[in-house]
């Protein structure tokens, strides 16, 4: 690790420790959150999110491999829709969200030092002036998308996540959109923005499973336009799973997607056919080493 790489992991012990008090606690829970909402708002602020993820590879560690502590951030899980609707008794999957579901994610511009050309929530990591994961995840969004912090409602903080790739743990942060508006790309960290249709999140058709290497994973095609379809994997497909399961809004699927051929899809012929743009032979790397270390391909 070079001078230069030491002073960008290093983090004030104090600020840190703030940070991650105010990491423990949570947002005071809006009066009026719309009924679809409420009891997923409630099982996110009471249950671990890693009785959902169930891979023990995305627990925090105290230290990576090269005893480096985990360099902390925060992503913004935006969602918004219909206020009014209110969710069937015993409905599941897309007749529990209202037709007009978002879920607002970026794709990361492929000329980024981290996780370049994957699709992520808006985030990043935390800087001084944060006192905890909400000010960070409302103020990457705002610099990545332009999002309004005044039209969102935080109503949980979930546990850190790891990514052994890049030794970050990420603390995602859920939001009520109470008024969306249009967002943008203002810097050149995103190239694409959108309030996805969270029914096509759920929607069995777009999902399938990507694997390399003893890892395997939640993919989608999200099909936004261009030649070859974008393809959410990853961290954040994991969480994605993880969150559609434990609010019931999750529909059968299958390994191999609307192939009908057992899953998974080979992760790195399914990202190069992909539109995504990512750096494919530096993330073989990882994978490599990963195995050389027993970690059965590591947590991308």
């Amino acid at each position: 690790m070079t001078s230069s790489d030491a002073q960008s992991n290093a983090q004030p012990n104090t600020h840190l420790d703030r940070w991650l008090a105010h990491m423990q606690e949570q947002p005071d829970m809006p009066a009026d959150l719309p009924e679809w909402l409420r009891d997923f708002a409630r099982d996110c602020r009471e249950v671990d999110i890693h009785q959902y993820l169930n891979d023990s590879a995305r627990i925090v560690p105290e230290a990576d491999e090269h005893g480096r502590p985990p360099r902390y951030s925060a992503v913004l899980i935006l969602l918004s829709g219909d206020a009014t609707f209110t969710r069937p008794a015993g409905a599941t999957g897309r007749q529990a969200i209202p037709a007009d579901a978002t879920m607002l994610l970026t794709h990361r511009t492929p000329t980024m030092r981290n996780h370049s050309g994957q699709v992520a929530f808006p985030g990043g990591r935390l800087e001084e002036a944060d006192t905890g994961p909400v000010e960070t995840a409302l103020r990457e969004a705002e610099e990545e998308t332009g999002l309004n912090p005044d039209t969102v409602e935080p109503f949980a903080v979930l546990q850190p996540i790891y990514i052994d790739r890049s030794n970050f743990a990420v603390v995602p942060v859920v939001a009520w959109w109470r008024q969306p508006h249009a967002v943008s790309c203002p810097t050149t960290e995103n190239d694409w923005v959108e309030p996805y249709p969270l029914g096509e999140l759920v929607n069995p058709e777009r999902r399938f499973e990507v694997g390399f290497a003893g890892w395997r994973g939640p993919a989608w095609n999200l099909h936004i336009g261009e030649e070859n379809p974008l393809v959410l994997w990853g961290f954040t497909g994991g969480v994605i799973s993880a969150l559609l399961r434990r609010a019931g809004w999750e529909e059968p699927w299958s390994s191999g997607g609307d192939s009908g051929a057992d899953g998974p899809w080979n992760l790195f012929e399914t990202l190069a056919d992909s539109a995504n743009g990512e750096a494919l032979g530096e993330m073989r790397e990882g994978f490599d080493k990963a195995n050389k270390m027993g970690r059965n391909g590591g947590a991308p």
